[in-house]
């Protein structure tokens, strides 16, 4: 009959919760268990996401649609360069035969000018017929576009059709103001075919592309704050400029933009491994907004017990065993529901497998 009413008394303690641990703040010490708090500042930090770093938009790229050979430099990336300031020189058997093509479409587009005036002329004398003014004035139309596409694939190089040869080749001239983000450094060096070979920023702001999952999307909106992990610190790097509403059906993820122009870049000690190029990929978090009635808790602050995801909650006299209703992981924890926790609640961290273990019937000294 007494075990029958212990195991009564036992199967109605699991009903209503669980019984207190009672332990000393000695004892506690002892068995390397410690205090932290739940994280109650309403926010979260989502990731690590895949982000894929590039120079802001508003940097300038110039690129060949065939394979150039690098024979001069006169900057190097970094550098300072104005509107029309050489930057490089090179080499490319298909860029003379392109430049050949200008020069010889641009003469026989003032041979066809000449002749279209003076067709129109006779016309208007009544001396030719509409049908043959109209024929070369059609072809100098057709040779001007002709040439003003030679001139935009010629000067997107970065070369002026008009005075670009030297010794050592073509000069390659900035087409607008500001930093040599990206450069070649040495001669020899060959260039690939549309592939940017010269880029040149406004300033040193980068941007990034960053991978956000589905089920991550909704909980993040516009000028939420981005960081990278540099040691134990999270370093804020930017914020999200803009979150896409197309899904990527083939990752299941949506793509969000981020200007990375925080003043931490520059002032924190970042492992040289962290250092943001051009082209790199970094693990990046996101700060996101947590649902009303929810707070963040540890990894290290939650156990599983049978079924049931504890908390050890500091009582006076040791800890209560508090079950929690975890929504979803964050980084460094969980998001659970608040229920009757309070911003002074101590929650028990470290070798919290010995409060485990105490309800499970095994003892402690």
């Amino acid at each position: 009959m007494k075990k029958i009413i212990l195991t009564l008394i036992s199967l109605f303690s699991l009903a209503v919760g669980y019984d207190e641990i009672l332990l000393s703040k000695e004892q506690s010490q002892k068995l390397g268990i410690t205090l932290g708090k739940a994280d109650f500042s309403g926010y979260a930090l989502l990731g690590p996401f895949v982000a894929n770093v590039d120079f802001s938009n508003q940097s300038l790229k110039q690129t060949s649609p065939f394979e150039i050979t690098i024979t001069q430099i006169h900057k190097l990336p970094g550098e300072a360069v104005k509107k029309g300031e050489a930057i490089c020189n090179i080499s490319s058997d298909s860029l003379s035969n392109l430049i050949y093509e200008y020069n010889n479409t641009e003469s026989k587009l003032q041979i066809a000018r000449n002749n279209a005036n003076k067709d129109k002329a006779l016309y208007d004398d009544g001396v030719i017929s509409q049908r043959e003014y109209q024929n070369s004035y059609l072809l100098a139309n057709e040779l001007e576009l002709k040439l003003k596409d030679l001139d935009s694939t010629i000067r997107q190089i970065g070369v002026n059709p008009g005075n670009s040869s030297s010794t050592f080749g073509f000069i390659v001239k900035a087409r607008e103001s500001g930093i040599l983000a990206y450069a070649p450094s040495k001669s020899g060096e060959k260039i690939t075919p549309f592939s940017p070979y010269i880029i040149i920023a406004k300033d040193s702001s980068m941007q990034a592309s960053i991978k956000i999952p589905e089920q991550n999307a909704e909980s993040i909106a516009k000028n939420a704050k981005i960081y990278i992990k540099n040691g134990t610190k999270n370093v804020e790097i930017g914020k999200v400029e803009s979150l896409s509403i197309a899904l990527d059906t083939m990752t299941n993820t949506l793509q969000a933009r981020a200007i990375l122009d925080s003043p931490n870049l520059d002032s924190a000690n970042l492992d040289s491994s962290l250092k943001l190029k051009a082209g790199s990929n970094i693990d990046v978090l996101i700060r996101a907004k947590n649902p009303s009635g929810t707070i963040v808790v540890g990894y290290d602050m939650v156990t599983k017990f049978s079924n049931d995801n504890l908390v050890f909650v500091e009582t006076a006299g040791g800890f209560m065993p508090t079950k929690i209703n975890i929504i979803k992981e964050v980084n460094g924890g969980y998001l659970v529901a608040k229920d009757n926790f309070s911003e002074k609640s101590n929650l028990a961290t470290g070798a919290i497998i010995v409060l485990k273990g105490v309800m499970s019937d095994l003892s402690f000294e």
